[in-house]
């Protein structure tokens, strides 16, 4: 057992980034007068959340699979979870809920609304609409992953691979089921960490494989070779059909669809041969760089977008947009050079001790470089 830092994958940087600019397109489109057939377009980018679950549970679960041995799993775990979640996430809910109302002239939410954004609950009344919140709407999303960070440590932990793998399977089939019980009885789905939990599984199961000492074998190859394009084909013409249709079955199908689809679009990025030039693609220095600020981007792009049309007023969407993301990406790295990067540097006391990986990937993944990864 030694210290040390898991390779990394810089392509996984680039898939981020991308993830990031699908959400914000998404948040973007709509406030300029699009044609409806455009802003139905553009609803795709909501999917970048889906593409996110699917990069957190295979980031995460693979730390954890490879630090399981250590005697400071859980300490080294969270403590580097903490710095690196906490900090940005607290700071904008304060000048979410304390500073912005002052700028805008509108009323301090009152503390029973904020309370579900501070405890990281804010998509339980995002489900339960009885409930009152008062929070960000994006943070549900947070949230989600908040949850998932609070349990799955634990798992990993007690279970075997074996074991864990039924849990997996579990997951993948349990979560779609428990949807249509939620739809059944008219509850939403769509922010509720149970019904989203498969997307986080297909990363967890892509976490396996990357830690397996067997090599993904070509017939797994061409599963997510099929599977990204069977998908992709399928889907594209489903989502113009059905899009905002409000069917309970497409509602509780599609969140494992699309999770499904970037299982295998990231299976490919990691295990596929042919997949070297796209892995290059998204390995590029501008795609690494916003990966690396990618939780800046997703904090902060809301409140980004909203000022900019309220201060400057841009009277064209290219102005909008230009200033829209200039301003986000400006406030994002800004926020971690100058305060999230000083706490991390904090991470040196909560270092990861795990053997090295002798994965038959190893090779293929440290030949990449070291990229860091927001996630870890």
């Amino acid at each position: 057992m030694i210290s040390t830092e898991p390779s990394r994958i810089p392509s996984l940087d680039g898939i981020r980034a991308i993830a990031a600019l699908m959400v914000m397109f998404f948040h973007f489109v709509g406030h300029h007068g699009e044609p409806g057939r455009v802003v139905q377009a553009f609803v795709i980018g909501q999917t970048g959340v889906d593409l996110f679950f699917v990069l957190s549970g295979l980031l995460i679960t693979r730390i954890l699979l490879l630090s399981k041995e250590s005697p400071h799993y859980f300490r080294s775990f969270y403590g580097r979870r903490v710095l690196r979640i906490f900090p940005l996430y607290y700071a904008f809910l304060a000048i979410y809920f304390f500073v912005l109302p002052h700028l805008l002239a509108t009323p301090v939410p009152p503390l029973h609304t904020q309370m579900w954004s501070w405890l990281y609950l804010e998509n339980v009344p995002r489900t339960f609409t009885a409930l009152t919140t008062s929070g960000p709407d994006h943070f549900w999303s947070l949230a989600v992953e908040e949850q998932f960070y609070l349990v799955w440590p634990l798992l990993v932990f007690v279970l075997s691979r074996r074991r864990f793998q039924h849990v997996l399977t579990a997951t993948l089939v349990l979560s779609p089921l428990l949807r249509l019980l939620f739809l059944h009885g008219g509850i939403g789905v769509f922010y509720f960490t149970l019904t989203r939990l498969d997307a986080l599984g297909y990363g967890a199961v892509l976490a396996m494989l990357l830690t397996s000492k067997e090599s993904v074998s070509r017939r797994q190859i061409w599963i997510f070779r099929v599977l990204a394009a069977g998908l992709a084909i399928a889907m594209i013409p489903a989502f113009v059909v059905f899009s905002g249709s409000g069917l309970a079955w497409l509602q509780a199908l599609k969140l494992s669809l699309i999770p499904a689809f970037y299982f295998a679009v990231i299976g490919f990025c990691i295990f596929d041969p042919l997949a070297r030039r796209v892995t290059g693609l998204l390995s590029n220095r501008l795609l690494r760089w916003l990966g690396g600020i990618s939780y800046g981007l997703y904090v902060f792009h809301p409140t980004c977008f909203m000022l900019v049309r309220r201060v400057a007023s841009p009277h064209s969407l290219i102005l909008d947009l230009v200033l829209s993301f200039g301003v986000t990406i400006a406030v994002a790295f800004v926020s971690f050079r100058y305060f999230e990067s000083p706490l991390l540097r904090l991470k040196r006391y909560f270092r990861y001790e795990m053997a090295v990986q002798r994965s038959p990937h190893s090779a293929v993944l440290l030949a990449e470089g070291p990229a860091a990864a927001p996630a870890e």
